[in-house]
Order: C-alpha cells, then structure tokens, then sequence
C-alpha cells in the first residue's frame, strides 16, 4: 500500500473559539471550518487563543510569538491556511507567510476598517456575497479572478417551519412578537427598532438577541417609554435557534449594511416573515414579495420600519419560493462542496515574492512591533526628569 496523504488545514479565526460558546454558535464549529469533513486534520493557530486543547475537531493551539506560528506552520505543512476576515488575521496569515502554503482569507462584511492592505497578497479570496466582491475589485484589493463567492450555510433540514414553540412564549407577553438577531452595533440599526415600536400597537414586542453593550439601546427604550415591551438575550443556542424564528410574528433586521446577513438565510429557511433593508445583499437572495419579505429603503425611518411590520403581518398568505431558493443555493452541503472545490484548487500564487509585499511588511513590523516600543523608550527621559525634580 502507498503512503496516505494526510489533508491538513489551518485557521486563523477573527475570534477566540470561546467568542463562538459564548453566542451560542460552538455546536457548529467542526463542519463550518471542516466541510464534510474533507481535511484529516485542522489546527487553530491564533495569539487569541489561552490554552491547548482539542474540541469541535479541532486542534486548538495558542500562539506566542510569530516565530512560534512560523514553526508550528512547517511541522504541520498544511495544504493552505485560512484566515477569516480580511483584517487582522488576514494581516497575520500573510506577515508570517511560509513559502509553498497558500493563503485563502475571507471576507464577511463591506466595513472599510475590517479590510486590510493584506488582503490583496493573499493567494485566494472568499467572499459571502456579490456586494463583497464588488467591493473588493473597486477598492483594486483583488482580481474577480482571484475571488470566489460562497456565501454562508444553513441546515436546511435543522431550519425549516415549525410550530410555535409554547416554552417561548410562556416567557413572553401575549400580543405580536418581532426578533431581532445580532450583534448589538451601529451597524444592526438597533436604535430604530426599538424607536419603531412606539407606533405599532401595545401588543406588539421586541426580542433583542445578541452580545454586546446594551446601555444606550436601553436609554433609547427607556426615553421612548417603551422599555418595559423590550426584551434582552445575550445569546441562544445554535441548535434551538430555529424555535425563535418559527414562534416569532416576523425577523425585523434593517441592517445599514450587511457582508452577508446569516440571519435572513435561516429565518427564510423557517419561513418567518422579514422586514429588512433594500440593499445588497439582502436583496439579492431575498425575494421582496411582500408577503414574506418586504425590503424597505427608508430603513432609518422608524415610522416607515413600523409600518413595513404591520403590513407583512396584515398578509396572511405564505410563499415558499424564498426558502426553495436558499435550500437551492445556500444548504449546508452545497456549501460545503463548493468550499471544497476552493481548497483543492489552492496554490501558491507567488503574491508574496512582490517588492509591494516586502515594502507592506517591513512597514507592518514598523507599525506593530518597532513603533510601540519607540514610544515607550520617549517616555523614559521624561519619567527620570520628573523624579529628578
């Protein structure tokens, strides 16, 4: 018998593995960074990591020093090296670059600040949307050739429509339940939901789901006297997400901008009822029929958010062409297989053999590493003076 080849993958999450327990989001981790179980082995190499350990499939090791993940890199001789999103794990894959081991980063949202001058040395680029590829040919960070648009993954079989759950909404006033999912940012258009509500009908309540800092989002409700229909949940478990989509009256998210929106995939999977912004990308796989989906372009007009709610919920009818269309196109396993696809036709492009590339590193070690330590020694003399005086 021959010699196996053992397929090996490494990743650079954006987050710590304990980011991903704390949303409720682990149980999914082993097919997210190994689809259909393609690669033997997948290491996480991050300086974000704590500990060593393995768990979700995964080889988790921290990292102390890029010397140390240099190392580790060529004792593993990865087939490629993942790093997700294009800023700074994008910036450590492609500093710490090892030669033969091509770098593919992905790029999740259109923020200018989470994409990097390091991206456009990276060998490969997956993007969750066409709005994202777009941007990155407009911004000359990276050739169409060079980008593959994949889109995020729902189970399809795990997320579909399903009784309303009574355990929910036992917790829960009675009247009309509107969710909203994700992270407590400007981004989320927050503040509007919560201001939409002082139009709609007294029955009518928010669910908030998602991490981050809740104070001015309290002050808004609190102001407009409506705190008290408003309810805050840090997190939900991946595995029983699917019971709020299908309890909730409608999914209102009027994000100011998306890289892909994963919520809108798994709420029209569940077939709930959504009002959401008229921008791309939601309007790319969103059908807005208003009867399922109702798009608005004045997202940051809480009047027109409330009566985009009333009118979705007005319609009694349903429409399944929005979740054929996401079990056609974004279901796990066609993900999966396209992201395999990627994988095997890596290689080294030889990016990083650029005098562009040499200048943008030696700069990146400026920056990072020689700048801080500049500004440390400045201070020194003016410490000694004081004490002298």
């Amino acid at each position: 018998m021959g010699n196996i080849v053992m397929k090996r993958l490494v990743v650079i999450p954006s987050d710590p593995i304990s980011d991903y327990e704390k949303k409720g989001t682990s149980s999914w981790l082993e097919e997210y960074f190994n689809p259909n179980k393609y690669f033997n082995e997948v290491y996480v190499l991050s300086p974000l990591e704590k500990v060593r350990t393995q768990k979700y499939g995964l080889n988790i090791i921290p990292v102390s020093s890029n010397k140390k993940y240099r190392k580790l890199i060529r004792e593993i001789n990865p087939s490629c090296v993942r790093a997700y999103g294009g800023f700074w794990a994008t910036d450590f894959a492609n500093f710490n670059y090892v030669k033969g081991v091509p770098v593919i980063s992905s790029v999740h949202d259109t923020n200018p600040q989470l994409i990097h001058e390091s991206l456009s040395f990276s060998d490969q680029c997956i993007v969750m949307s066409n709005v994202l590829q777009d941007f990155l040919i407009k911004k000359k960070l990276k050739q169409q050739k060079d980008i593959h648009v994949l889109g995020n993954r729902v189970d399809t079989s795990v997320f579909k429509k399903r009784p309303r759950d009574s355990k929910i909404l036992g917790f829960f006033p009675e009247g009309k339940m509107i969710l909203h999912i994700g992270r407590k940012t400007h981004q989320k258009n927050i503040d509007n939901v919560i201001k939409s509500l002082k139009y709609l009908p007294d029955d009518y309540y928010l669910i908030l789901i998602g991490l981050g800092d809740t104070e001015k989002y309290k002050e808004i409700a609190k102001k407009e006297n409506i705190n008290e229909r408003v309810f805050w949940l840090d997190s939900v478990e991946n595995n029983i997400l699917y019971k709020y989509y299908s309890t909730a009256d409608v999914l209102c998210v009027p994000s100011r901008w998306e890289g892909f929106g994963m919520v809108f995939i798994e709420a029209a999977s569940c077939q709930t009822k959504i009002v959401s912004s008229n921008i791309a990308p939601m309007n790319e796989y969103l059908l807005n029929d208003g009867i399922m989906n109702l798009l608005i372009d004045d997202y940051e007009n809480p009047k027109v958010i409330s009566e985009a709610i009333i009118r979705i919920l007005n319609i009694n009818e349903t429409n399944k062409n929005t979740r054929d269309y996401i079990i056609k196109t974004f279901d796990k396993k066609i993900i999966a297989d396209k992201e395999i696809n990627i994988y095997k036709s890596s290689i080294d492009t030889g990016n990083h053999n650029s005098l562009r590339f040499i200048l943008w590193k030696w700069s990146y070690r400026y920056n990072y590493f020689i700048k801080p330590v500049v500004k440390k020694v400045k201070k020194i003399p003016k410490r000694v003076w004081r004490r002298i005086r």
